[in-house]
């Protein structure tokens, strides 16, 4: 057991150093805006707690939404706050399964998510995308531009 967890810290500092991971923030999220800025020939943004964008591709600025999914797990939303005086022009939600297999992919112009953002909850109001109001825009993921980084996560 003890193994494992040297080969897993191992693991990160590899990633780390090829730039995958950029901090010790979420894991899932920086593997989502890696693939982002890969599939799309991208640049994540410097700073990771910066407002909006995460991703700058050609002049657009895109921000990233990462899932990993545990078996069984059915919600179908992406929590995001409605601001629409940020500067980001695309949405891209990923939905990784829990062993990180890409099962998912949305890729909604950022007007359009932010008409369709919800406000739910009781004392403490959170507000969300259903992925069922985005259905449109997935994209199936044989479509997505470079199939080779595609084939990471399968």
């Amino acid at each position: 057991m003890s193994d494992n967890i040297r080969k897993y810290v191992e693991v990160l500092a590899a990633l780390r150093e090829d730039g995958i991971l950029t901090d010790k923030k979420d894991f899932t999220c920086q593997i989502g805006e890696w693939l982002v800025e890969q599939l799309y020939n991208g640049k994540r943004a410097a700073s990771t707690i910066q407002k909006g964008w995460d991703i700058k591709v050609g002049d657009e600025f895109w921000q990233v939404k990462t899932h990993s999914k545990n078996e069984g797990n059915s919600s179908r939303f992406t929590a995001i706050k409605s601001d629409p005086g940020i500067q980001v022009d695309v949405l891209i939600i990923i939905v990784f399964t829990y062993d990180y297999k890409l099962k998912e992919f949305y890729k909604v112009p950022w007007a359009v998510a932010q008409k369709l953002i919800e406000r739910r909850g009781g004392l403490v109001q959170k507000e969300v995308l259903r992925w069922k109001e985005i259905e449109k825009y997935r994209v199936d993921t044989g479509e997505l531009p470079r199939q080779e980084v595609v084939g990471l996560f399968r």
